[in-house]
């Protein structure tokens, strides 16, 4: 029986001891949790990245927990409590408070050590701030593995009992500079700190942001912090108007009033943490009402998208019913809160599903972009840049140099061409600068100063030094595109060196 010679071959590598198809069972139908070192194996049997899986099971356990805490909530690290415990952990904070590179996996044991061991003493209590602005900043210019390894990891700090104050100042401060580049996640991931400074600072990005990628941020952190119950009854008085707000935001593309949406529908539906005001009658615009609604049309979308997959699948993987695909891809492309979709199309990035998902994707997103709702052709755009492979590349790249999208089209595709699958060569990079340059000279817009600001972020983040030079030294590119490159290219090396470890 398959079941057998799996649980038979699961003894060995990180596994220490005999298991059981009905315990491998009882994992993998959630009946029970699977531990650390078990996903370790899954990892090892399965011949992918090593701590791939790991980071996965981390980085969505933590956004749907039921709690903030500080522990890691995939099960105990079995390596932290060892005699050699306050040794290695002197030599973990020795190496990230020095100028030597830091990988993921160091910062995860670093993290969980401290977790494991909430009253140990740090001295001097400056080692939590520096922790913290190291950490975060590798973790804006990461990506994949690397990235959840270190969301991961400040989360931990962010609950930490104390180190939660510097990480919540940490990120304060990098929200408030206008010199930054990356906003949304610096202010969204406050959500995963109770300290009452994480409430005040995020409520204070919503009323008063340093830029609009910031507000948006503030949003996405309120869903959670609203799930918590986070706020205070006088955040909460503050945190309604302020939402209604944003409703009458009419920017063109702009994603801001479906989310005030949600949240207003989340307080009306389910009142939590003090939410004692009632947020009154809902005044929200039909069209954005009805964003993330399930509906005929969408599920038929995701319906189809599951037929495709299963029909691109491998030969040898053996058929079966998977109910769970449908609901995953409908909440991956239709539900109203980034994060949700983001941590669903992750999810079925870490699976065998991900290459014959990401062509049938492609296909979709073709007819989409054709004719199709606007905010599905985006969301599946938002989809392939975690999902996709380098065979939709050239589709996405297509779409950041067409004329013809609307542009919040235009802004997503050039947002995911940063982390898609596959590389660009220098002549695309040099194209589609260009054919943003020129059409901002001519017209001014907002729009392509956005898409100019989007492909330095996609050269940073794809460590292309020579075409970050290109733009800094264009005396024709806006200033703010100018700034973001000088920005990358200023980044210390440990800095840069780090975050793709």
């Amino acid at each position: 029986m398959a079941a057998n010679r799996f649980a038979q071959a699961f003894q060995g590598g990180c596994w220490p001891e005999r298991t059981s198809a009905y315990r491998i069972s009882r994992w993998e139908t959630a009946a029970v949790r699977v531990p650390h070192l078990a996903v370790r194996r899954y990892e090892q049997l399965l011949d992918v990245q090593a701590g791939s899986l790991v980071a996965l099971v981390d980085t969505v356990y933590r956004y749907f927990a039921p709690t903030v805490s500080a522990p890691p909530l995939l099960g105990r690290r079995t390596d932290v409590h060892g005699a050699d415990g306050p040794g290695r952990l002197e030599e973990l904070l020795e190496v990230a408070l020095s100028g030597a590179p830091v990988a993921g996996a160091d910062w995860d044991e670093l993290t969980a050590r401290l977790a494991a061991a909430p009253r140990q003493v740090i001295a001097p209590r400056t080692v939590w701030r520096d922790l913290a602005e190291r950490l975060l900043a590798e973790m804006i210019i990461a990506d994949g593995v690397p990235w959840m390894q270190r969301h991961e990891a400040l989360h931990r700090l962010l609950a930490h009992p104390v180190g939660q104050q510097a990480a919540v100042a940490a990120c304060a401060d990098l929200a408030a500079d206008r010199t930054g580049q990356v906003f949304v996640e610096t202010v969204s991931v406050l959500d995963g700190s109770p300290h009452p400074d994480a409430g005040r600072h995020l409520l204070a990005q919503l009323v008063d942001p340093t830029n609009d990628r910031a507000q948006y941020g503030a949003l996405l952190g309120s869903i959670r912090k609203l799930r918590y119950g986070h706020f205070t009854g006088a955040q909460m008085m503050r945190l309604v108007p302020a939402l209604h707000d944003l409703l009458a935001d009419s920017a063109p593309g702009s994603k801001t009033p479906a989310l005030a949406a949600e949240l207003l529908r989340r307080l009306r539906d389910e009142p939590r943490g003090g939410a004692r005001h009632d947020p009154g009658p809902d005044r929200t615009p039909r069209p954005q009402r009805e964003i993330g609604r399930a509906d005929g049309a969408t599920r038929a979308v995701a319906a189809r998208l599951a037929r495709a997959t299963w029909a691109n699948l491998p030969h040898d993987i053996v058929p079966f019913d998977d109910r769970l695909l449908p609901v995953l891809l409908h909440e991956m492309l239709f539900d109203p809160v980034f994060d949700v979709r983001l941590y669903a199309a992750m999810l079925l990035a870490g699976t065998p599903y991900r290459e014959p998902l990401a062509a049938a994707l492609g296909s979709e997103l073709a007819v989409a972009a054709a004719g199709g709702p606007v905010e599905w052709t985006v969301a599946m755009i938002e989809a392939l840049r975690v999902v996709g492979t380098s065979r939709q590349r050239p589709v996405v790249e297509r779409l950041t140099l067409a004329d013809g999208p609307p542009p919040s089209v235009t802004v997503a595709a050039v947002q995911a061409v940063g982390h898609i699958g596959g590389r660009s060569d220098d002549r695309y990079w040099r194209r589609a600068i260009h054919h943003h340059s020129v059409r901002w000279r001519q017209t001014r817009a907002t729009t392509h100063a956005s898409a100019l600001v989007g492909l330095v972020y996609a050269l940073g983040i794809g460590r292309n030094r020579r075409m970050l030079h290109v733009v800094r030294q264009d005396p024709t590119a806006p200033a703010e595109c100018r700034a973001a490159a000088s920005w990358w290219l200023n980044l210390p090396a440990h800095i840069l060196d780090s975050a793709v470890r």
